[in-house]
């Protein structure tokens, strides 16, 4: 288990750059993904709870030991095999160690380089046998700042799945620092969103993209068409009428659209198409209509449509949202 109790850490004396109030808390067995734009104290949080720097005020809480898995580079001649042994530190005699090897060399795929050189191997084998080298010590808590960044979208995909498919297993408690949202969201318990060093969400993934708590939140995980509407008279008004949502503690709320939320409506707004470009297993459409700009995926009801063409549109209120101005 990972606690850490309103967490403060300064740079410099105009309190920036660093840790603001942060507190969090996570379960044994359960990972943790933090995210955030550059420079919002992802790394400062991480060094801070694995013990690197301390912490200026405020208390920190770990049970289980600690393992950090970083990116360093080795040019050591020996082979993989010995050199797993030589950084293994558990009190366990060889044979016992050699199975452990042999084990998470079949876990991450790299049986068949155990006799090579550490020099031989590619960037991506290099990366699991340092994980192996972490893992074999059991550790009860881990923690990784963006770990593979620097590998194909492919081979970090593999790598990942293994490794957190071990975690679970293994029951390790993990905090972790990504860029990639798809893969934070696929493999974390829960998520932390930083900015100038404070927590503007903490939640699980599902949440995360059900119920982003502010503007901000909603706009770093994704979400892009964003309309002012007021409530009034039990219910909210926007650019399509009259809208039932649940009310907020302001009057001022922020409609939240779906990129993939738009239906064809005659009565709806008339928008041009004034850009469109393939995405991921979908053409993505930018369209206008005075002051409106929208984003949208082309759904299954939506013909291919060319750039300047119009379309009357609504949105899907099921699958909409209105948050905290």
């Amino acid at each position: 288990m990972i606690q850490a109790e309103n967490l403060n850490y300064k740079y410099d004396h105009r309190a920036i750059a660093g840790i603001h109030s942060l507190s969090l808390k996570v379960k044994e067995g359960e990972v943790l993904g933090i995210i955030g734009p550059n420079g919002s104290g992802k790394t400062t949080l991480l060094k801070l709870l694995s013990g690197q720097i301390l912490p200026h005020s405020g208390s920190i809480k770990i049970d289980g030991k600690i393992s950090i898995f970083s990116e360093n580079q080795f040019t050591s001649q020996i082979n993989v095999q010995k050199f797993l042994l030589e950084n293994m530190t558990l009190d366990i005699d060889d044979e016992k160690k050699i199975l452990l090897i042999r084990d998470l060399a079949d876990t991450f795929e790299f049986t068949f380089q155990l006799r090579q050189n550490l020099e031989e191997l590619s960037s991506g084998q290099r990366q699991k046998v340092l994980l192996a080298k972490v893992l074999l010590n059991r550790p009860q808590v881990l923690f990784m700042d963006e770990p593979f960044s620097h590998l194909d979208p492919f081979t970090r995909g593999d790598i990942l799945k293994s490794l957190f498919k071990y975690i679970r297993q293994q029951n390790i408690t993990v905090i972790w620092i990504t860029h990639d949202l798809d893969e934070v969201l696929k493999f974390s318990d829960q998520l932390a969103l930083l900015n100038f060093g404070r927590m503007e969400q903490i939640a699980e993934s599902e949440q995360f993209i059900q119920k982003p708590k502010n503007l901000f939140v909603a706009q770093f995980i994704g979400y892009r068409n964003f309309f002012h509407i007021k409530f009034h008279e039990e219910k909210w008004t926007s650019p399509w009428g009259m809208l039932h949502f649940p009310p907020l503690e302001k009057e001022d709320g922020i409609l939240v659209v779906p990129d993939d939320a738009w239906t064809i409506d005659p009565d709806g707004i008339v928008f041009k198409v004034i850009d469109r470009y393939a995405g991921k297993q979908c053409i993505h459409y930018e369209l206008e209509s005075g002051p409106h700009k929208i984003f949208m995926t082309q759904g299954p009801e939506l013909a291919c449509q060319e750039v300047g063409s119009e379309m009357s549109l609504r949105p899907f209120i099921r699958s909409c949202f209105v948050i905290k101005l």
